[in-house]
């Protein structure tokens, strides 16, 4: 930070933005960037794929950061620091949290994923190609995307809470309970959502059959 010229670009690629975004617009008075490409390095084309940016000091910088990128043909998502950590930990924290349960889950429940496999749906395939995925990658990469997240414990809270319930409800077999839940999850989701996640998981699960 402080050895960047005050007519130059310092900015950053990071899971999160609070802390980060702080840390260089006080480190430096060079103009300040925040991005956080929502796409791995494993990807085969930008084309398409977001990046988040999170403006920081600088106009004439971060327009042109706008121009490289819309020019690389990526969609640009705008947010300030705090609704970017916020929903960072629905989106990254949460989705990868819950992938980790399922592992371990599986890990410890004593039923070998070949065993598994001989009795696949393919929903159930496509949900262990997603976790058999995320395990490949990096335990640090992950692990700093879940501990550095500003809001972590409250959205692991909000899980640990939710399946505890669910368990509660399963438990007791209580179907008009079990209908509730169920009922107020459509609700958040709506009828356009879920018309499609139909249409769209209904194609993948279409090429994933077509390919086995």
């Amino acid at each position: 930070g402080p050895h960047v010229r005050e007519d130059a670009l310092l900015m950053d690629v990071t899971s999160v933005k609070e802390a980060p975004l702080a840390a260089m617009l006080a480190s430096t008075k060079a103009s300040v960037v925040g991005t956080h490409p929502m796409f791995g390095p494993n990807v085969h084309s930008v084309q398409g794929q977001r990046v988040v940016i999170c403006p920081g000091r600088g106009e004439r910088w971060e327009a042109w950061v706008r121009r490289m990128l819309s020019a690389r043909g990526l969609e640009i998502t705008d947010a300030n620091a705090e609704q970017h950590d916020r929903a960072m930990a629905v989106v990254q924290v949460l989705n990868h949290f819950q992938t980790q349960v399922l592992g371990l889950t599986l890990a410890r429940f004593g039923v070998p994923v070949e065993e598994t496999l001989r009795f696949a749906s393919p929903a159930y395939l496509m949900e262990l190609y997603v976790a058999g995925r995320h395990f490949v990658q990096s335990p640090q990469l992950y692990g700093e995307i879940e501990m550095r997240n500003p809001r972590t414990a409250e959205v692991t809270r909000a899980f640990q809470d939710a399946a505890r319930e669910l368990a509660e409800v399963i438990e007791a077999r209580d179907q008009d309970a079990f209908a509730e839940v169920f009922q107020e999850v459509r609700d958040y989701y709506g009828e356009r959502f879920q018309r499609e996640a139909a249409e769209q998981s209904g194609f993948l699960i279409d090429r994933l059959v077509e390919r086995s």
